[in-house]
């Protein structure tokens, strides 16, 4: 994992030029890839992230690139990006990324009760009430796109994951029928999941080493557009997300699509 670097970012085709992007969760790993990926296209992103400690990562590309402080584990905070969409964007929204998750992985019975609370706040909860918020507020705009970040773990469980797939299998749960009902007042809205498999993220690299082997030598063989399979990059994910936000993914709608390589199938085995 040390080995890899990615590219600098480089100005794109700008096939989002004017449209306004929310990403959750965009100061490190697959969503910093991801807000990347759609500032350098043209889009003005609102990136959120839990920490004051992060604001200097959007320095990058900061004449479109603006982050605010938002821990989804606090439901107050979503009062925060709705402000700052409203005053900074036009209170308008083509594009959202729910990406940012909080990722207690518990053995079963060994789970606190602040893992169980934070888990369902965050992945769940927080998402439902940013979203109920926006279309009350009329803040999509007709197509738009709203792409959900969940895991192959929610087919693939390993112990410890119950929590955590469960919320992902969840808000797989809801872009289906987000999917079914945005369009019913924002025309032309989409809204798709991405099932990431094994990624090199600083999320991965905080695990102990033993973890992250045993982790490697499990998921890997699986991958198969390489043979003897690769690693996730951010920037593979990135690319993903990217597709289903742009005009190209119109007719991808209540999906699952699978960033991982080939490692997991979704709907079947691998």
């Amino acid at each position: 994992m040390a080995d890899y670097q990615p590219s600098a970012p480089k100005i794109q085709e700008q096939d989002l030029k004017g449209k306004v992007a929310v990403v959750t969760g965009a100061s490190k790993g697959i969503g910093r890839s991801i807000a990347l990926n759609l500032a350098t296209r043209g889009a003005s992103v609102l990136g959120t992230y839990s920490s004051p400690q992060s604001a200097h990562i959007f320095d990058v590309l900061s004449h479109t690139l603006k982050g605010v402080v938002a821990n989804i584990t606090s439901l107050p905070s979503v009062g925060e990006v709705i402000g700052v969409i409203e005053t900074d964007f036009g209170g308008k929204v083509d594009i959202l990324v729910l990406n940012a998750a909080h990722n207690a992985r518990p053995k079963l019975g060994s789970a606190s009760e602040a893992d169980i609370t934070a888990s369902l706040t965050g992945n769940l909860q927080w998402p439902i009430v940013l979203v109920e918020n926006l279309v009350r507020q009329k803040s999509f705009n007709d197509n738009a796109r709203v792409v959900v970040l969940s895991s192959d773990r929610v087919r693939d469980p390993s112990p410890g994951s119950s929590i955590f797939n469960a919320t992902k299998a969840g808000l797989e749960s809801l872009a289906r029928s987000w999917a079914l009902e945005l369009p019913l007042s924002f025309p032309g809205t989409t809204v798709n999941a991405v099932s990431v498999g094994l990624t090199d993220t600083p999320g991965l690299r905080a695990f102990p080493p033993a973890a992250i082997a045993a982790l490697k030598e499990q998921r890997l063989k699986k991958v198969k557009v390489v043979e003897g399979g690769r690693i996730g990059y951010a920037e593979d994910v990135a690319d993903v997300v990217g597709w289903l936000a742009s005009e190209k993914s119109r007719f991808q709608t209540a999906s699952v699509v699978a960033a991982n390589g080939g490692a997991e199938y979704v709907g079947g085995s691998a």
